[in-house]
């Protein structure tokens, strides 16, 4: 078994130096998703789930506020990118409430993660947030929302029916202030997202600038000029702050060079940008393992085989840990797992 995952292993390796070139366009991050709750469809009847009271707060259910339209929060703190985002939608949420308590809407806030006193009065504190606040000690909204990104937001509207959901992302105030207007029948779905999404314009020579800065930075990386590679990325970032792609890859480097400060801050700043980059996340599991954290690499990896287990680079870091772990049978499906999906790209892009 140790010679079978030697040889996946050489294979991936060769294989990821080879063609990660011509992939990471397809690998590269995209919105966050739009409608993060699985086992439920928009229009369709909401389950009935009850959260109890956190402490010594009363509880609730969803049944409880039939009539009216409710938007809950989902948020959990366990990691702290997660923290840092679920503090930022319920800034937002905050913002908002004048808005929903004008238009009638109830607003319930769920930590869905059992978080210990100290997260969740660190969060509440933060966001200057002033609600009842719930929790899902058994993990029902996991099973009956098919809840798995982390703050998201439902939407319910009077009749009991699913109107629309959001996950983190950057344009998160608009989107969640557009789709409370959607559900209250305020404008339509073309609408926000004509709003969301107007014309492109023509990018600034700065920015143009910087990509090519990004781009001559990853062709070092993969001649294993590491350095000039770094030194391209900050080029980038330098004409482009907001350039998230150059900023994760940056941090990426740094998890190469095991400079693990540095690839943290810049890692944790580009899921900041961009929430749901799974190149950041797959580098900061890098990170987690190269400080001797591989149970918790792994469970942070395996988490996200839902929605991206096509992608070759999670599956083999997820063979990596498990090689780690003692669990050579597992770590060598997961290479075996890895290689046959770069095969089926190399054939997509023939």
């Amino acid at each position: 078994m140790v010679r079978t995952i030697s040889t996946y292993r050489r294979i991936n390796f060769f294989l990821l130096s080879l063609f990660i070139a011509g992939f990471f366009v397809i690998n590269g991050t995209g919105r966050a998703e739009s409608f993060p709750f699985r086992s439920l469809k928009i229009g369709k009847p909401a389950p009935d789930v009850e959260f109890a009271g956190f402490r010594t707060e009363p509880g609730t259910s969803i049944h409880a506020h039939a009539g009216k339209p409710i938007l809950l929060v989902f948020w959990g703190g366990d990691l702290e990118a997660k923290k840092k985002r679920s503090i930022k939608v319920l800034k937002v949420v905050k913002d908002l409430q004048p808005y929903l308590k004008e238009k009638g809407v109830t607003l319930l806030v769920v930590n869905v993660q059992n978080d210990g006193d100290g997260v969740v009065n660190e969060v509440m504190e933060k966001t200057g947030l002033s609600v009842p606040l719930y929790v899902d000690p058994n993990r029902t909204a996991y099973g009956k929302f098919g809840l798995y990104v982390l703050p998201s937001v439902l939407l319910i509207d009077a009749k009991g029916n699913v109107a629309g959901g959001v996950g983190y992302s950057k344009d998160i105030a608009e989107r969640l202030r557009g789709e409370v207007d959607v559900m209250l029948g305020e404008k339509t779905r073309e609408q926000l997202e004509a709003e969301l999404n107007p014309e492109m314009k023509e990018m600034p020579k700065e920015q143009k600038l910087a990509r090519r800065h990004m781009h001559m930075g990853m062709t070092m990386k993969h001649k294993g000029m590491l350095e000039a590679a770094v030194r391209e990325m900050k080029k980038a970032l330098e004409l482009d702050p907001q350039l998230t792609e150059a900023r994760v890859e940056l941090g990426c480097l740094y998890v190469d060079q095991d400079k693990l400060d540095e690839a943290i801050k810049e890692l944790e700043a580009g899921l900041d940008q961009e929430p749901d980059s799974l190149k950041a996340e797959i580098c900061l599991a890098r990170v987690s393992m190269k400080m001797g954290e591989l149970e918790e690499a792994l469970a942070d990896m395996q988490a996200l085989l839902f929605r991206h287990g096509r992608d070759p680079d999670l599956h083999f870091l997820i063979g990596t840990l498990q090689e780690k772990l003692g669990a050579p049978e597992e770590a060598a499906r997961e290479y075996k797992k890895a290689y046959e999906l770069l095969q089926r790209k190399m054939m997509l892009h023939e």
